[in-house]
């Protein structure tokens, strides 16, 4: 992901990060279902603080 992100809060650009330990999203509740996990990309605002995370679009075929 690319794009530049604008902050919902304060309208300032969000600068790309990560979360150590926290690679990958699986949608569903259980813990048994295995399903295919996505990346997650992780957005902070260095001018207020808000955290938005967005997760890597699902490649089809």
């Amino acid at each position: 992901m690319t794009e530049t992100k604008t902050c919902p809060k304060c309208g300032k650009e969000l600068e790309e990060g990560y979360l150590p330990g926290a690679f990958s999203w699986s949608a569903g509740k259980s813990l048994w279902r295995i399903r295919k996990p996505r990346r997650i990309f992780g957005y902070g605002c260095k001018n207020c603080g808000y955290v938005e995370f967005y997760l890597e679009k699902e490649k089809k075929g």
